[in-house]
């Protein structure tokens, strides 16, 4: 019966894979092109929001004005006014766009609990009053903000666990104040409880279908069809980021070059099937040898940069041996695929910025070439070969 609905929910919302569900319960398995890619989303519609709710929740004191009493309206107007403080302070936060997705998400949390908290305050102040007509609708209005909140969960794409994070508290709190406290209560605290679990049901499910749907599209876009390798285009995103990162925290950053040798005769000699299937190959060796945080990128045709944040050359040189070592795969014929490599890494190179990082490994990658191919260049025209590895 699980397995049923499980696969129900999986074809709902477009995962033809089972591990397409991590994706969707953590971000910690997503690439940084998925977490780059939504903090931006996450980013603008948040900073939209606030801005909206800073300039409108105070403004709305003058409706508070004209319809409650003045004792009511003013505790309601210092409410709305810290309100409307905090709501432009997280505008200003992310005005930038330089917030990690890590802030991001607390800054969407604090967003969403500002009107809940105002909803507690608010519902202590009008409790024991008694109003009608237009005093009365907007009473009510105020009884309705849980749901709003709730409902505002439908334009963020968000995990699992993010919601859980975000709606379980949201749920005991309202569940709280919708308790009836008499029997008289009852038939009208059923029907409000199950239409507020039923919102949350809804807006979790619109938001994790984002979450699907923009994973599948980032990828479309970031990864290399063949070989799964990422594209060049989302590569370069990733090197602007983790050098900039690496410049920040003076850290290593190391770059590996790799280019597969005679793979034109290859192509050639055996066709293009053949040719397809030994990048595959290659890409399936090097993922086995590389960290979970490391980057494959094919930047054209048979070359392909590791990326290897926090890898000073020795670290990236147990890389190397590891390759060399286990090897590419084989050719049509038998005989071993191999490829010449560029080592350069940020600091003990000097670079600047990632593109003389690049060129500088390429630089070397030829170097390679030069000295017999099957072995990699590095600093000092270092050089480390296959046949040495075995």
């Amino acid at each position: 019966m699980l397995n049923k609905i499980i696969d129900i929910f999986s074809e709902l919302i477009g995962i033809t894979a089972r591990e397409q569900w991590a994706e969707i319960i953590s971000s910690k398995t997503h690439s940084l092109p998925i977490k780059n890619h939504r903090a931006s989303i996450l980013a603008k519609r948040s900073s939209i929001f606030s801005l909206l709710f800073a300039i409108l929740v105070p403004l709305w004191s003058i409706v508070d004005y004209i319809v409650l009493p003045h004792d009511i309206w003013f505790e309601l107007a210092i409410l709305r006014g810290i309100s409307g403080i905090i709501f432009m302070g997280l505008y200003l936060a992310c005005k930038r766009g330089t917030c990690s997705l890590t802030k991001i998400f607390i800054n969407l949390i604090i967003l969403l609990y500002v009107p809940m908290i105002f909803f507690i305050f608010a519902n202590n102040l009008l409790a024991d009053a008694h109003f009608s007509g237009l005093a009365g609708a907007l009473v009510n209005i105020y009884s309705l903000l849980p749901f709003l909140v709730i409902a505002a969960l439908t334009i963020f794409a968000l995990t699992i666990i993010e919601l859980l994070i975000i709606t379980l508290p949201l749920i005991v709190i309202t569940l709280w104040f919708l308790y009836p406290n008499s029997p008289e209560e009852v038939s009208n605290a059923f029907m409000l409880i199950w239409l507020f679990l039923l919102l949350v049901l809804t807006s979790s499910f619109s938001s994790i279908s984002q979450m699907r749907y923009m994973i599948s599209q980032v990828t479309r876009v970031s990864f290399d069809t063949l070989t799964k390798a990422m594209t060049r285009r989302a590569g370069i995103e990733s090197l602007e980021v983790y050098t900039r990162m690496a410049q920040l925290q003076n850290n290593y950053l190391s770059i590996l070059f790799v280019d597969l040798d005679n793979f034109k005769d290859l192509n050639d000699d055996f066709g293009h099937e053949a040719g397809d299937k030994a990048l595959q190959q290659a890409v399936m060796a090097i993922k086995t040898h590389i960290r979970k945080g490391d980057s494959i990128i094919r930047w054209g045709g048979e070359e392909f940069l590791i990326l290897l944040p926090h890898a000073a050359q020795t670290d990236a040189q147990r890389v190397i041996r590891a390759l060399f070592k286990d090897g590419l795969g084989l050719r049509p014929d038998g005989t071993a695929l191999t490829a010449s490599m560029g080592l350069a890494e940020l600091i003990s190179d000097k670079v600047t910025n990632w593109k003389t990082l690049v060129e500088l490994a390429d630089q070397r990658m030829y170097h390679a070439k030069e000295a017999g191919r099957a072995r990699c260049v590095g600093a000092n025209k270092e050089i480390l070969s296959q046949t040495e590895s075995k």
